[in-house]
């Protein structure tokens, strides 16, 4: 039995009236168990080999949670896809080659009989890369025996024990969203999920139902949940997790305003699996910033390290150091510079500073373009736009060369914000053209699309 699995037993023996839960099913964590290891059992009767790949395509549900202990009891290798994927569901199906797939019908073989199994090398799950680039889908794997030694640590640096009630409104497709399925499982604590639209857009009021202690939701989320506030919905969270390579001042401060006692910026990358590095704020006072990006601590948690590493274009990137380095993407990923894997450690591809002993992410190489002889990061642009107009925007290179900044509300006016840009960067920054649009065009994780931001731009230019 791996150390995974063996911790999860040893809390659901001792967790007294903790519950995984959805809108109509609560389970304690005993249940939850017996139900896992039976299905652990039917997945062993149907394959034929070690470490069989399920794919599970359920919202976010008990059931979906019963699954992910299934794979940890069992040894299994898992990946969780969304209902709503449609296309890019069939495209990692039709990549990953599971074993099997969950749905709401049933557990189905999916090879074709005859095929050669996919053997992932070892038992784990398998996170998708988030799309922002429109590429292909991209599977990593992150082993059982990975998350084992990360979760005391995870759970340490975010306060979740068996008294917390953690509340997960993203579904686990999202890597983060998964890891903390895990971390509040390994620690005996309760978790609530939900597959409701609903409860994204309007997290306070899903987080109040369930008395939750803990959240996680993607730094954009910030806003929504600020408006919730701002109609008299209670928020009485007392640790607001976050993905912190785009985590702005602004947004912190909107979260800590909301009145929960602590803010954790955590860093890290689906390769290495959780994070490596968290700075905990429980104050707008504390807060450390730099070019408008939330500091994410020293770079060490437990036996992960982040470190900055020369990029070659006279800037440095963040490389994550792990014990559980693994060989790279399970399927897709050819070609691309970032992330790169290398011995004992990911160079993840974002650009990183060290300020203080904290520090900060600043954005990806990716959104460095050369113009002028010099480089440009686009969310530079992006930074002064939402410094002197406390708004949101988009900034891309279309395939012509030019750039294009998309403005979030159509109420700007968009010689005003050229005008008071001209003041604030180079003649070579600014933007060739300036664009509002209602809402940036953004992936279920919260993430701006970045292909659809240039679909965006380029039809723009085609119609000027």
């Amino acid at each position: 039995m791996g150390a995974l699995a063996e911790r999860l037993r040893a809390v659901a023996a001792r967790a007294g009236g903790s519950v995984v839960a959805d809108v109509r099913v609560s389970l304690t964590l005993p249940d939850l168990v017996r139900r896992a290891d039976e299905v652990a059992r039917e997945v062993d009767r149907a394959v034929t080999g070690p470490r069989p790949v399920v794919a599970v395509v359920l919202p976010s549900s008990v059931d979906s949670v019963v699954q992910l202990a299934a794979a940890v009891l069992g040894g299994h290798t898992v990946c969780f896809l969304d209902t709503a994927g449609g296309a890019r569901t069939a495209a990692v199906l039709a990549a990953l080659a599971p074993d099997l797939v969950v749905d709401r019908t049933g557990l189905h073989p999916h090879r074709a009989r005859g095929a050669p199994r996919r053997d992932p090398g070892a038992a784990g799950y398998v996170a998708m890369s988030s799309g922002t680039t429109g590429s292909a889908p991209k599977g990593v794997l992150t082993s059982w025996a990975c998350l084992a030694d990360f979760a005391p640590h995870g759970a340490a640096a975010l306060d979740v024990d068996a008294s917390a009630r953690w509340g997960e409104p993203t579904h686990p497709s999202y890597d983060l969203a998964l890891t903390n399925w895990v971390l509040a499982l390994a620690a005996g604590a309760s978790l609530h999920v939900s597959g409701s639209l609903a409860d994204r857009v309007r997290p306070l009021a899903f987080l109040a139902r369930r008395g939750a202690t803990h959240v996680r939701l993607a730094p954009g989320y910030a806003d929504l949940a600020a408006a919730e506030a701002g109609r008299g919905t209670p928020c009485s969270v007392r640790v607001w997790g976050s993905g912190g390579d785009r985590l702005t001042r602004a947004q912190a401060v909107t979260v800590l305003g909301l009145g929960p006692a602590t803010l954790v910026n955590t860093y890290g990358t689906s390769e290495t699996a959780g994070f490596a590095s968290a700075a905990a704020y429980a104050s707008v006072e504390e807060l450390r910033s730099r070019d408008g990006s939330v500091g994410i601590g020293p770079g060490a948690l437990g036996p992960w390290r982040v470190a900055l590493v020369p990029d070659g274009v006279g800037s440095d990137v963040m490389a994550v150091h792990s014990p559980h380095v693994g060989a790279g993407y399970l399927f897709g990923g050819g070609g691309q510079d970032y992330p790169r894997w290398e011995q004992g450690r990911v160079v993840t591809g974002d650009l990183g500073v060290a300020d203080g002993g904290v520090l900060f992410c600043l954005g990806r190489v990716g959104r460095l373009v050369k113009r002028s002889a010099s480089f440009v990061n686009l969310d530079d642009v992006d930074a002064v736009v939402r410094d002197l107009r406390g708004v949101a925007s988009f900034t891309v290179a279309t395939r012509d060369g030019s750039l294009v900044t998309l403005v979030e509300g159509e109420g700007q006016t968009m010689a005003a914000v050229r005008e008071q840009l001209a003041t604030r960067v180079a003649p070579s920054v600014l933007p060739d053209v300036l664009l509002a649009v209602a809402t940036l065009p953004r992936l279920g994780n919260g993430k701006t699309d970045q292909a659809g931001a240039v679909r965006i731009a380029e039809a723009a230019l085609q119609r000027a």
